[in-house]
C-alpha cells in the first residue's frame, strides 16, 4: 500500500527525518530489493500503516472491540478510508 501510494503521498513526507539506519537490516534486506526506488520515509510510512491496521485487528482478535463497538468492521473500514484519504489516493487505486 505504501509503495503504491508513495507517488501521491511523497509531498506529505518531505520533512521526514528517517534514514536507512533507523530500520532493522533484516527488514531492509527484503524491502530494498523489492522496492528499490522507495526512500526511508516510505518504509516508515509502511510501518505506520501496518501499525494502524494491526492495532484494530489485534483488538478484534482479543475481543476488546466487542465490548466497545457493535460493528468493529465499521471501525476497520473507516480506518482504511482515512488511510486512503491521508495518502492522497483514490479507493480505485
Amino acid at each position: 500500500m505504501a509503495a503504491a501510494a508513495w507517488p501521491h503521498a511523497e509531498h506529505r513526507y518531505a520533512d521526514s527525518d528517517f534514514d536507512w539506519s533507523d530500520f532493522d537490516a533484516g527488514l531492509l534486506d527484503k524491502v530494498r530489493p523489492a522496492f528499490p526506488d522507495l526512500p526511508p520515509a516510505a518504509v516508515g510510512l509502511a510501518l505506520r500503516i501496518w501499525s494502524h491496521l494491526h492495532g484494530l485487528v489485534s483488538l478484534e482478535i482479543y475481543v476488546h472491540l466487542q465490548t466497545q463497538a457493535l460493528s468493529p468492521v465499521k471501525l476497520f473500514r473507516e480506518e482504511l478510508a482515512q488511510l486512503i484519504r491521508s495518502l492522497s489516493i483514490s479507493p480505485q487505486g
